[in-house]
């Protein structure tokens, strides 16, 4: 392991050690803005919102002007650090630099997340000197991520979408209705949904923080209105029932990010969500929605009900 550790020493000929800024809320438009120059096929690489929500125990920005890596503090491992796919040029040297740097040698785990087919000359890399990809076993993206069609989701006709609307019409039974999730006006309606959510004994894997923090997270963001990040709220007629937060940041290529989902409605109160969220965004002009990927077989399920258009696979690279 310590060889495979020397051949990441960076060359520093012509190199100065890169930037290595702190990300908090007053940073996140600027970060928004980088990211549009990345062009990833995988649409969360260009979400800040996705970036805080990961990053919310620790974020920063490494680069200079000519590449750049977003590095997060592990949402759920600690001493772990999460290296994303670094982009620009020289980019693999950046990682090395990285690798070397005695700002982040503290961590004593590395990982690099969310490797895609964009990032393959990168990964080769790091297989020729002894780190292969492999399958995330924790975070989001275990399964595919997953991209849908606003107008096909609103539409949803044809058999593929059998599943769909046979929940959306449980759903119509139940008598759910939906309004714009509003941060200080729903705020004790959403942490009733958290507690109950987080508490129902299913969730094995996570502890009730690791299953909060992120919504908690995206709402201080809401409420600062730091980023375009948008959601809907799903009641049934005696009590909500389910929430969901997307970021509406990526306005070029109108594609939306969902960043969380919770329901604890009845069968079809999840879709119902799913649809109104569709809804809200083609009042806007959006065109896709990215639902991200899943941790478990069972959300990978949910998402595929919506019919995606394209699904990426993406890894993980371990590296100490």
């Amino acid at each position: 392991m310590n060889a495979q550790l020397d051949l990441l020493k960076p060359d520093l000929k012509g190199f100065e050690l890169p930037n290595l800024m702190e990300l908090g809320p007053r940073e996140l438009p600027l970060l928004q803005r980088i990211l549009f120059l990345t062009k990833k096929c995988d649409p969360f690489m260009r979400s800040a919102g996705y970036f805080a929500m990961t990053g919310r125990n620790g974020l920063w920005f490494y680069g200079s002007d000519q590449s750049g890596m977003v590095i997060s503090r592990h949402p759920n491992r600690d001493h772990t650090v999460l290296f994303f796919p670094p982009f620009g040029r020289n980019s693999f040297n950046l990682f090395k630099m990285a690798m070397s740097d005695k700002r982040i040698a503290p961590f004593k785990k590395i990982q690099i997340a969310r490797l895609s087919s964009d990032d393959s000359d990168f990964a080769k890399n790091l297989l020729d000197i002894g780190y292969p990809a492999h399958s995330e076993d924790v975070l989001d993206w275990t399964y595919p991520i997953h991209i849908v069609s606003v107008e096909k989701t609103i539409e949803r006709k044809g058999l593929a979408f059998n599943n769909f609307r046979s929940y959306l019409n449980k759903a119509n039974k139940m008598g759910y209705s939906a309004e714009p999730l509003n941060v200080s006006e729903h705020k004790d309606m959403i942490a009733h949904i958290l507690r109950k959510w987080a508490s129902d004994g299913k969730k094995e894997n996570f502890t009730y923080e690791d299953l909060t923090t992120p919504t908690k997270s995206l709402l201080d963001l809401m409420e600062s209105k730091t980023l375009s990040l948008n959601g809907v709220l799903v009641k049934s007629p005696s009590e909500p029932a389910g929430f969901w937060i997307w970021d509406e940041g990526d306005k070029i290529n109108k594609t939306a990010m969902s960043l969380a989902r919770v329901s604890v409605g009845g069968r079809g109160a999840a879709e119902f969500a799913g649809l109104k969220m569709a809804e809200s965004l083609a009042t806007r002009g959006f065109i896709h929605i990215c639902l991200g990927g899943s941790e478990t077989e069972s959300l990978d399920k949910f998402k595929r009900k919506f019919v995606p258009i394209n699904s990426i696979e993406l890894k993980t690279v371990t590296i100490r």
